[in-house]
């Protein structure tokens, strides 16, 4: 009978980067407790190019560099994007009348977004992969809700910790999509 391996352990700048992003993505939470709900009544050209320009950018990902796929980064940033673009349609279609029409790059948002999370998973590390897709789906929509949909920004120390929270999510994408120095593995032999 085999001994079972002993999971990978997180390297200190690892768990560095995931506390810092968590604390941003809490204190972007709390920064939303100042805001004001919009109306998702931007102009529909400004948005009609926010949407281009993520889907873009995410298939200019998926295509661009094979050694970043490799690592899972290149999904998980194409995925997020995915999840974003279906964040912001959501957020639009639930405007009712005829914004309802966001609802179909709305699944097919989440549905791209859903595939590559998943190819991502199998092609790289799963943390990676799962937090620069979360950060993306968390920042995007909350970007474009302030830039196209007219949804103010706090004033005072509310403000602070929305710079702050931007700020600290950012940061912790940038890490998260550096691949982790590949530690060669030696052949485990089975104990008797």
């Amino acid at each position: 009978m085999s001994k079972p391996s002993n999971p990978p352990r997180l390297s200190g700048a690892t768990i560095a980067t995931l506390l810092a992003t968590s604390g941003g993505l809490v204190l972007l939470a709390i920064s939303l407790t100042g805001g004001r709900e919009g109306s998702a009544a931007g102009a529909l050209g400004e948005i009609a190019l926010w949407l281009g320009a993520t889907v873009g950018v995410a298939v200019l990902v998926l295509t661009s560099n094979r050694a970043f796929l490799k690592h899972g980064v290149g999904y998980g940033i194409a995925g997020g994007l995915f999840f974003a673009a279906g964040d912001i349609c959501t957020k639009l279609a639930t405007a009712g009348g005829a914004r309802l029409l966001f609802a179909l790059p709305l699944i097919a948002g989440y549905l791209l977004g859903t595939s590559l999370l998943q190819i991502g998973y199998q092609s790289g590390a799963a943390l990676t992969v799962a937090g620069i897709a979360t950060l993306l789906t968390n920042a995007v929509p909350i970007a474009a809700g302030t830039v196209l949909l007219h949804e103010s920004i706090p004033t005072g120390a509310l403000g602070v910790l929305r710079v702050l929270a931007f700020a600290a999510v950012t940061a912790g994408a940038i890490l998260l999509a550096r691949p982790e120095p590949t530690r060669s593995r030696l052949p485990q032999v089975a104990a008797n």
